[in-house]
């Protein structure tokens, strides 16, 4: 039986998106965001997970030092076995209105649309991989909202659920290669897409970023890619995008802070990609851009 060290600190909310984005980089796989908590979930089988307790540890210190105003000592640290962990995980988790389109119902709850217009996202979400709920993705889906008119051809990099794999294809796309960085990341995909028929034709593969996407696929460029990643694998991720993306062509990126938003948009521009549109939700950002249509 798996089990996991649950921890919990009382963080408050104005500084929530902020602490997220550390622990995540500190090696968090998913952070639950409570009116005033952050918990993770560390599973004890995963080499290092102890090291990465001492890490938040060491980082949550050091936030505090620089003037946050946070209480560093966990309000819960504990061991919960697989069945209490999935219990407590569906407590948590809720069908989410998260744009006017989009709403992310979990597998095991009965929800109905509230207006027929309503596109419904279902994920049965291993916790590590994603809930469809952060707002990221929800900056996400708005964005491809934005751009998508039908009929692109389009990847998804680091895909995670395949929450936004399934809203692509709600919104008309074409032909979508998903990837994510290791088979458990595939599986939990594979499984998300078979609930949401619209996506049964997506492929996902196991791919380090863009390394491992077969050469067929790419072949005379694609409409849009997508990526919602950690902020520090997507600078790498912008020169293995750009000579994939047809002039024309759309890349959505997210998953970016704002200590690294200005470095991430001089990336995107020396490789001549034009921002056509910023945007934010509380700490987070992401941008719309576009290949010029006379780019070689």
């Amino acid at each position: 039986m798996t089990t996991y060290q649950k921890v919990t600190w009382t963080v408050p909310a104005d500084l929530q998106d902020f602490v997220v984005s550390v622990l995540i980089e500190l090696g968090a796989d998913g952070v639950e965001q409570g009116t005033e908590t952050l918990t993770i979930y560390e599973d004890q089988a995963k080499d290092g997970w102890q090291d990465r307790l001492q890490a938040y540890e060491v980082g949550l210190n050091l936030l505090k030092d620089q003037g946050l105003d946070l209480m560093v000592e966990p309000i819960a640290n504990e061991s919960l076995s697989s069945d209490t962990f999935e219990n407590e995980w569906k407590n948590y988790y809720h069908a989410t209105r998260v744009t006017n389109r989009f709403t992310v119902v979990p597998a095991w709850e009965d929800y109905q649309k509230e207006q027929e217009s309503e596109k419904l996202i279902v994920m049965d979400p291993d916790q590590a991989f994603g809930t469809g709920t952060h707002p990221t993705t929800s900056l996400m889906l708005q964005a491809l909202e934005t751009v998508v008119r039908g009929g692109e051809k389009t990847i998804d990099v680091g895909t995670g659920s395949g929450v936004l794999a399934v809203g692509a294809k709600h919104l008309g796309v074409g032909e979508v290669l998903a990837t994510d960085i290791d088979e458990d990341a595939v599986k939990t995909a594979e499984e998300n897409l078979a609930l949401n028929p619209v996506a049964k034709d997506v492929k996902v593969i196991a791919s380090d970023l863009m390394k491992d996407v077969p050469a067929d696929f790419v072949d005379g460029g694609v409409d849009l890619v997508l990526a919602n990643i950690l902020a520090d694998v997507i600078e790498p991720l912008i020169p293995q995008v750009r000579p994939v993306v047809k002039p024309g062509g759309y890349f959505l990126v997210s998953g970016i802070y704002d200590d690294v938003a200005e470095s991430i948009e001089k990336a995107l521009v020396a490789h001549e990609f034009v921002i056509e549109q910023k945007m934010q939700s509380g700490t987070w950002h992401a941008f719309i851009c576009r290949l010029p249509e006379d780019v070689e």
